[in-house]
């Protein structure tokens, strides 16, 4: 008797403490997204909005030191995944862009910041070089940034991933590629920095000069020659997990990453440019609008010729607020009426 009292009083007990325990995770679960909400809104009205340009190279030399940590924090370790997607959606999956090619492949990675897109490319050209006849060691991956602060923890992983044979990294700024030649890049990539771009169509024309491309009536390459990673916010239709998605940019991401960094400006300005980025409807009709002039033998009074791209595909992930664009650059012959 006294032993079936004592099992119902061990029971009672248990079950109060699982209850007082759901109530706490409950209650922490609803309290804790309202805190980042309110610590959001109260950066906005405290803080001086950072200028357009902001994201261009100083608020990198900022947060370098941290920017790989709070990174994985405010993508959930999710980000190292898409990067991998990005660049498996250029090299191919078996390796073609390096397999099928008949000479050295060059790459180039923009805004390449602490360079884990250029370490990846320069894994992918160790791994696949290797086991091609057509290519020799003299493939090689190009990563600029215009933060000096984000290439020197760059250049301390390239050293520690055995790659400074295959990936360099130097200072520089995707709407002035002065020291590239023309069609000499094999493909280029830029993972979250278009939007850190003002000038975006100078950009691309400059990309657009240094790729290789052919012309139009030649057919297209099979494997895309640019690919753009970039945020974007996603719309009002996008159901419950993109509304999610939608208030995880809008509030947790300047709350955690000012919490993260010590640097709240900096990182009112990371949620302000996706904010602000074009949607992908729109940010393909700015990729394929773009008409760089071309100066060539060909030139006349009468006819000019563009480079331009064309958008082959959109990859969404994580619920509509990463996009992955992938264009191919081409000639265009203008006649003037």
């Amino acid at each position: 008797m006294s032993t079936n009292n004592n099992n119902k009083m061990c029971s009672s007990k248990s079950s109060k403490a699982s209850s007082i325990s759901s109530s706490w995770f409950y209650f922490i679960a609803i309290l804790l997204p309202l805190l980042l909400i309110l610590y959001s809104q109260l950066l906005r009205s405290t803080i001086a909005p950072p200028p357009s340009d902001h994201g261009t190279g100083s608020m990198f030399d900022i947060i370098a030191t941290r920017y790989d940590f709070i990174n994985r924090a405010l993508a959930l370790n999710l980000d190292m995944g898409w990067r991998h997607r990005l660049v498996a959606e250029v090299v191919g999956s078996n390796g073609e862009l390096f397999t099928k090619s008949q000479e050295d492949v060059k790459l180039l990675d923009l805004a390449t910041g602490t360079a884990d897109v250029a370490i990846l490319l320069g894994k992918a050209a160790a791994k696949y070089s290797s086991s091609s006849s057509a290519i020799t060691i003299n493939s090689a991956v190009l990563g600029l940034d215009p933060s000096q602060n984000m290439l020197n923890v760059g250049k301390t992983k390239v050293q520690e991933s055995d790659l400074t044979n295959i990936v360099t990294l130097e200072l520089g700024d995707a709407r002035k590629l002065n020291a590239l030649q023309d069609d000499t890049i094999d493909a280029a990539t830029m993972s979250f920095g278009i939007r850190n771009v003002p000038e975006k169509e100078q950009a691309l024309c400059e990309i657009n000069r240094v790729l290789k491309k052919g012309r139009m009536d030649k057919g297209w390459p099979a494997s895309p020659q640019l690919a753009i990673m970039e945020f974007s916010e996603p719309g009002e239709d996008s159901g419950v997990m993109g509304s999610m998605a939608r208030a995880f940019i809008r509030h947790v991401i300047p709350s955690m990453g000012a919490l993260l960094s010590g640097a709240p400006r900096e990182y009112m300005h990371l949620q302000k440019s996706i904010q602000e980025f074009p949607s992908p409807p729109e940010f393909v009709k700015l990729i394929e609008g773009v008409k760089c002039p071309i100066k060539s033998a060909e030139d006349d009074g009468e006819v000019q010729i563009f480079g331009r791209f064309r958008v082959k595909e959109v990859v969404n992930l994580n619920f509509g607020s990463v996009q992955i664009y992938l264009a191919t650059p081409y000639l265009n012959k203008y006649v003037r009426e």
